[in-house]
């Protein structure tokens, strides 16, 4: 149920290039983690609006973190902050505050479990439409089962695109 709604998001806010006042973009990135969520590797998808006079955009995803023995899937809804860094031209810093919905597939590895999100990094315009974009997120606390209480590390890497703006 939750991949469809997520799906449906997604895809909406594809749509919404129509709207002349929004920038809305797409992308993907792979990454490492640590802390709680050590030893898996995330692969995974958003998208995003914002309007023009707004710096702070809604964006939403989604990762697959593969791991042994099980699977773990996070979505995520944040506040995504992107303000130009005036000396270098095309580089913009990146701030993210949001909640994470974390599930499992066997709940031995990982309680399903909704959690705060936080983060920063860079992204840089290196084609028209194009940015190659790096983030360091934390994830509060994902309660990994039988372990301490510790939060989660990600470094992700990825591309976004930009869709023209009317």
């Amino acid at each position: 149920m939750r991949n469809r709604f997520v799906m449906a998001a997604l895809v909406a806010l594809c749509a919404c290039p129509a709207a002349s006042f929004a920038r809305v973009w797409v992308g993907g990135d792979v990454g490492v983690t640590g802390g709680a969520l050590a030893g898996t590797s995330p692969i995974g998808v958003y998208g995003g609006l914002s309007t023009r006079s707004f710096p702070v955009g809604l964006e939403l995803g989604y990762q697959f973190l593969s791991a042994n023995p099980a699977n773990i899937g996070l979505f995520t809804a944040s506040a995504l902050y992107r303000a130009p860094l005036p000396r270098f031209r095309g580089l913009h810093f990146l701030a993210r505050l949001g909640l994470a919905s974390i599930h499992s597939d066997r709940n031995a590895f990982i309680r399903n479990s909704t959690r705060p999100i936080i983060g920063a990094g860079v992204s840089y315009r290196v084609m028209r439409r194009w940015d190659v974009r790096a983030e360091y997120d934390v994830i509060i606390d994902p309660r990994v089962a039988g372990g301490p209480k510790q939060n989660a590390d990600e470094l992700l890497v990825g591309m976004t695109y930009q869709f023209p703006m009317r």
